[in-house]
């Protein structure tokens, strides 16, 4: 299995270690089970990469689908846990009022992903999902690299981008997502409506001369033609 290979990449270290509360008030986790299974019906994936998880609720809600399926599908989370300049904007204000604050800092330091390492054990998934503490463009290069020099057996058939959302930079993240996926697999995304996602993938659909897809909840589909070996 994938995610057996990346421990060992990791040091056999537990990365769940550090978890902290679970934490349910992420209001912001889009993606729902009919577009996964159309996915996974679609793929029959064994390497599910997640580009930009936050608290790990869309990697909670495929690993459940997968689950639910009896598939042997690994799901990896590939983010810096450190949040967007939104929220970093917003903290001090949201402190101010009391509000529910995305980093939750600590000593100056976001604790999303404490929050999200409990969410995935309260889940029951830590078995599942393997998160990677990197930017989507440094852990997509990272898996590129180690699957050429043999210590990773397959690159990931599925990779959902819900990462950077600014504009030119979701634009490299697209491009190096679709050198990195094998023939016949799928580079899906969410918040179609945010404007500079749009663009950006209007943009690289022009490139790659491929046709977007759109599912509820502003999730969109690119399929890179051919057979999944």
């Amino acid at each position: 299995m994938i995610l057996d290979e990346l421990r060992v990449m990791i040091l056999n270290q537990d990365p769940y270690a550090v978890a902290g509360e679970p934490d349910d008030r992420y209001e912001h986790t889009h993606i729902t089970d009919a577009v996964i299974d159309e996915v996974l019906d679609r793929v029959r994936p064994k390497f599910w990469l997640e580009l930009g998880s936050m608290l790990g609720g869309s990697a909670i809600r495929v690993a459940r689908r997968i689950e639910a399926r009896g598939s042997d599908c690994g799901v990896v989370c590939v983010d810096p846990f450190c949040g967007d300049v939104n929220m970093h904007h917003w903290e001090f204000e949201l402190a101010k009022s009391g509000g529910w604050r995305f980093l939750q800092l600590v000593n100056g330091r976001p604790t999303i992903f404490e929050r999200f390492a409990a969410n995935v054990r309260e889940a029951g998934l830590t078995h599942r999902i393997l998160p990677i503490h990197a930017t989507a463009i440094v852990g997509m290069r990272y898996l590129d690299r180690i699957h050429q020099l043999g210590y990773l057996s397959g690159l990931p058939e599925v990779i959902y981008l819900d990462a950077a959302h600014e504009a030119g930079e979701t634009l490299l993240e697209l491009r190096t997502a679709w050198g990195l996926l094998p023939e016949g697999g799928v580079l899906m995304g969410d918040d179609w409506d945010w404007l500079a996602v749009r663009r950006d993938v209007q943009r690289f659909t022009d490139e790659v001369g491929v046709d977007v897809e759109l599912r509820e909840n502003n999730q969109w589909i690119l399929s890179k033609l051919g057979a999944v070996a």
